[in-house]
């Protein structure tokens, strides 16, 4: 079935292509949520199922251990990726409001796999990230202001915010509810959480003023960070990451106020243009608190 998935998605870019510029279509799908690359690069898919169920197929784990429950995950979430690798321009509108529906109701009829907690041992510093990662507290104290880093590795993300979703990283596994509810008991493991925004934030040239509120301000090197978020269009969807994990680690009250910064700078202001998609698209709408996000897209409304 994902040969066949693959064939389809590969004839289907193709009609796309032919139909309008490749630019436009580029353009579109950069700011697809996490599975940009299924469409543009179907390849990329079949190599992970080779990579996790090879081992699988030899393991002998009993049924419901955890070699077992992530087999069942995979196979539940290899669905959705399928159908979003068919999404065109066209449709564009109403898959963000399916998306962003799943996750503001809490992904109704998603399980949970007990057995599954690799998010937890991260974010408690018992074991790395990977590939070619490290242990939060080393990311955290040797990573912050190593912009090349944080731009071009790409395993490191669906680490620190870890959703329950699947992303592109198939080292990284989806974030479990049991998980999320242990993270922030443990007010170092939720602490840490905090770190790893501020970590992202002085990379896309922001600081946190307020941890109570969540306001925001520019970073010292808000001009050249500014300027590198306008061209850098991956961190678009890196940046939906963020939010839907902050709402997921009891972190909600961060979420508006960064929305909130961002439409100043980006219509107001004027600095922040090239994320004008994804932020009415996109990040408006995870904002978890009803009230809040009315009043956001209420204020995105001014400027249209």
């Amino acid at each position: 079935p994902y040969n066949v998935a693959l064939r389809l998605t590969q004839n289907r870019l193709a009609q796309i292509q032919n139909q309008v510029p490749p630019a436009v279509v580029s353009a579109a799908t950069t700011h697809y949520d996490g599975q940009v690359a299924a469409v543009r690069q179907y390849e990329r898919i079949e190599a992970p199922i080779e990579k996790i169920e090879a081992p699988m197929s030899r393991d002998g784990s009993a049924e419901g251990g955890p070699i077992d429950q992530k087999r069942k995950m995979i196979a539940e979430t290899m669905s959705s990726m399928m159908a979003r690798s068919f999404i065109t321009p066209l449709f564009r509108t109403q898959w963000t409001s399916r998306d962003t529906d799943q996750y503001l109701n809490g992904y109704p009829g998603k399980k949970d796999y007990p057995a599954l907690k690799d998010n937890l041992d991260f974010y408690m510093n018992k074991i790395p990230s990977v590939p070619n990662g490290d242990y939060i507290d080393n990311i955290h104290d040797t990573w912050f202001g190593k912009y090349d880093t944080l731009e071009i590795h790409h395993g490191y993300i669906q680490w620190l915010f870890p959703i329950r979703e699947s992303g592109m990283n198939w080292d990284a596994q989806e974030l479990q509810v049991h998980e999320a509810r242990a993270i922030c008991a443990d007010a170092t493991a939720h602490g840490r959480v905090l770190k790893s925004y501020e970590l992202m934030l002085d990379f896309y040239g922001m600081e946190l003023a307020n941890k109570e509120t969540g306001e925001l301000r520019r970073g010292i090197n808000w001009r050249s960070r500014f300027a590198h978020l306008n061209r850098s269009m991956h961190n678009y969807l890196r940046i939906t990451r963020i939010l839907k994990c902050l709402g997921e680690m009891d972190y909600q009250h961060l979420q508006a106020p960064f929305v909130r910064f961002c439409i100043e700078e980006a219509f107001h202001h004027g600095t922040l243009s090239g994320i004008r998609r994804s932020l009415s698209d996109y990040w408006v709408y995870v904002v978890k608190k009803e009230a809040e996000r009315k009043a956001l897209i209420e204020k995105l409304h001014e400027y249209r």
